[in-house]
Formats: C-alpha cells, structure tokens, sequence
C-alpha cells in the first residue's frame, strides 16, 4: 500500500510478491475488521505528522491510521511500524495516536548511540500477548 503511484510502478517493475493497493493512509485502512494477524510499516508513518492543507491535520490522519489499522488486526494481533520522527513531538504524537487507538504500544531503539538509529513502534490488539 502505497500513497505514491511511481512508487507502486516501481514494485511491479521489480515483480514483488503480493498485492499492490494505492491507497492514503491517512485516510485510514480498507481492510475488513479482523483480516490480519499482523502488519509491518517501514518508513511511512512519519509522514503522517505533515499536513498538506488546513483539512488534513496530523492528528487526524493518524488518528485515521491507527483506528483503521486496529480494527484490521485480529484480537492478539501484532504490528511494527518502522519510523524516523523529525523530533520527540512527533515521536510522541504517533505513539500518543496508537494507544488512543487502543494499541498496548513500546517504542524499540536499533543503535541509539548513533546517527544510524532507527525507531520501531511496536503494538498489541488487546488480548494478546
């Protein structure tokens, strides 16, 4: 699932295995409730945080995001979003926005020392563990 046409003819060029959907996840996510066991993001929240027009506030769309993402998770289910916060608002922003959601929610740091670091939000439907 992509926002990004050029990125999904990149995928197909590639021939990636799966479905490719264009979609704006910041609109939510169009998966029936309960049709995962788990889901993986890389790079894709953070994006999130930026509005394009007074409509679309940040809040909102990962609000949007997260509710929908929730809902599409089975009970127990999992997901990891991987991120790159421009700074500790937006990182609190995010994970603010998935517990509200209802997500049980940690953040993992990979090499916190240095300039290398990479976030990962990890989260939990209620019920598992």
């Amino acid at each position: 699932m992509d926002v990004s046409p050029s990125m999904l003819d990149i995928a197909l060029q590639r021939d990636v295995e799966g479905d490719l959907m264009l979609a704006d996840i910041g609109q939510g996510v169009p998966f029936r409730a309960g049709s995962f066991d788990a889901a993986i993001s890389i790079s894709a929240i953070q994006w999130l945080c930026n509005a394009e027009s007074s409509d679309t506030s940040p809040v909102g769309r990962l609000t949007r995001f997260f509710n929908g993402l929730y809902a599409s998770l089975r009970r127990g289910g999992k997901a990891v979003c991987q991120f790159y916060p421009k700074n500790d608002t937006q990182r609190n922003m995010i994970t603010q926005a998935a517990v509200k959601a209802g997500f049980g929610a940690g953040i993992l740091e990979d090499d916190p020392e240095t300039k290398n670091v990479k976030l990962y939000l990890v989260l939990t439907v209620g019920g598992g563990g």
